[in-house]
């Protein structure tokens, strides 16, 4: 056949690199192997979705055939779902429950001290094919060194140092819960649950629980804090899909069928990657949340605190009338402070500066129109433009700081850590944001 043909079309996508980013590699693993059999066994329906390795996300899953919007995904019926009612039934949830424990614990401890409990057990575990494809280790700011974390964007130390806390804590209380239940639950167990452990099943339960409610969206949405109701479910072969921004799914929990259920609206092609979508975040946030970032994230933006929005103006006004916090008030004009890199400086921050900029009769006059985006004269205008450009400059300086430490960032051999490169990138693409929202301000 000649280079028109199929054959010819496929070296050419190989050769312009476009093969290689949307096509996966099949996994052969025999752990992979017997999940997959394991799950069709008892009742997970993935139709043609096979486990595969991806250049740019690593592992997911790939369709060995063509998928049309409205397709179902997967299904997982309700007795696969790992949830509080799982453990309850369990044989360490009855343990648990005669040790007067389970109303003590929250749902996201319950859930470690099971998933901890079936690893322990090895093969004599139901559960096994699943726990052992997990993953061994995660990229969340909890698993970064000293160095690692003071490379993360300054803003996002004490959302670091909470999560470590957290963890930590919840760690100890556990603990203190078991440490004198040797009589019941098995030592060897007990001695098992180190905080290295506790932190990867912590992080297991955390990045890949969805919530099991009725045909909604309700991909990844958190952790209840007390256990209250049987609602978050780890769901064996779906927590192989990876997140994209721009992935349209309907996801739930299916009553008729009694099974968690994803149907895309997307289309794929035989051998693309499927992908789910956990909603509009922005890539501090999954990072965070799930150790990953995305290359490009149509939800990325950087945040300014309320204290940096006031510290450029406080200097230049008399004060803020009880009139104008009433209108900042009403308006939540003090939230979603943000700048973005398509739009530059959020709808709140302009409205909140230029209300900031009138004096009481300019605000008397105009105050309104401001909240419709109309211009308000050219001298506050003009004044706002200051305060925009010079919020952005502030906000900038960080991230020049942190730039000049970045040669100490290289391990001995040269090599950046995952954690590391993470935190890099995050933060090349922050400064990437308010380059350019600086620049637009320029050339306006």
């Amino acid at each position: 056949m000649g280079t028109n043909g199929r054959t010819g079309r496929r070296r050419k996508r190989k050769k312009n690199g476009n093969y290689h980013r949307k096509y996966g590699r099949a996994i052969q693993d025999s752990e992979y192997i017997a999940l997959l059999k394991w799950a069709k066994q008892n009742g997970i329906c993935f139709g043609n979705l096979r486990p595969a390795y991806f250049p740019q996300t690593g592992r997911g899953l790939m369709t060995c055939k063509k998928l049309a919007s409205g397709d179902l995904v997967i299904s997982v019926p309700e007795h696969m779902l790992i949830t509080t009612k799982t453990v309850e039934q369990s044989e360490i949830g009855k343990l648990l429950i005669k040790l007067q424990l389970m109303s003590l614990l929250s749902t996201n401890q319950m859930l470690c001290v099971f998933i901890l409990y079936e690893k322990y057990r090895g093969e004599s575990s139901f559960w096994h094919p699943y726990i052992s494809t997990l993953p061994r280790s995660f990229n969340t700011p909890a698993y970064f060194n000293e160095e690692e974390l003071g490379a993360l964007p300054s803003c996002m130390h004490q959302q670091c140092e909470t999560q470590i806390t957290t963890v930590c804590e919840s760690y100890e209380e556990l603990k203190g819960f078991l440490e004198h239940s040797t009589s019941i639950l098995d030592k060897k167990f007990l001695d098992s649950l180190t905080f290295d452990e506790f932190r990867w099943a912590w992080f297991v339960v955390n990045t890949r629980s969805v919530y099991k409610a009725d045909e909604v969206d309700t991909l990844h949405v958190g952790m209840a804090t007390r256990h209250t109701e049987n609602t978050y479910a780890l769901a064996p072969v779906l927590d192989l899909l990876n997140h994209t921004d721009i992935a349209e799914v309907n996801a739930g929990f299916n009553q008729g069928s009694s099974s968690y259920e994803i149907h895309t609206l997307t289309a794929y092609n035989k051998g693309m990657q499927v992908f789910i979508n956990y909603g509009p975040r922005d890539n501090r946030k999954l990072l965070m949340e799930y150790g990953f970032i995305l290359p490009k994230n149509l939800h990325n933006t950087v945040t300014f605190s309320r204290d940096q929005v006031y510290s450029v103006v406080m200097p230049e006004i008399s004060g803020i009338s009880k009139k104008k916090r009433e209108i900042i008030a009403a308006n939540q004009l003090e939230k979603d402070l943000c700048c973005s890199e398509g739009n530059g400086l959020s709808w709140s921050v302009l409205v909140l500066l230029k209300i900031l900029a009138m004096n009481e009769e300019e605000f008397k006059r105009y105050w309104q129109r401001t909240l419709t985006g109309e211009l308000v004269g050219g001298v506050i205008e003009s004044r706002v433009l200051q305060w925009r450009q010079c919020l952005i400059q502030r906000a900038l300086e960080p991230y020049e700081e942190a730039d000049k430490g970045d040669i100490n960032c290289l391990k001995s051999d040269g090599q950046l850590s995952v954690n590391m490169d993470l935190a890099l990138q995050l933060r090349i693409q922050e400064k990437q944001i308010l380059t350019n929202a600086l620049e637009l301000l320029k050339i306006s």
